[in-house]
């Protein structure tokens, strides 16, 4: 969902990386089981600006509460 708002919001020659990662099965698979196995999973996509990284893991249910929060997640 995340990746996708991105995607919208960048220009249209920096929309390909987004727009191919989203509709790549393959991909999205391999994803799902690095964060089977406990892995992290991360995708980089950049345009002329910034460099935006999102990265997934999986919870241990022991992840550090930030101050203000009542819980760890979301984040």
């Amino acid at each position: 969902m995340r990746v996708t708002f991105l995607a919208e919001q960048l220009d249209a020659g920096h929309i390909v990386p987004a727009a191919r990662w989203l509709a790549d099965e393959d991909v999205m698979g391999a994803a799902m089981q690095a964060l089977h196995w406990g892995e992290s999973y991360s995708l980089t996509i950049s345009d002329d600006q910034a460099v935006y990284v999102f990265t997934a893991q999986t919870s241990s249910g022991v992840e550090p509460v930030l101050p203000g929060r009542e819980t760890a997640w979301p984040l």
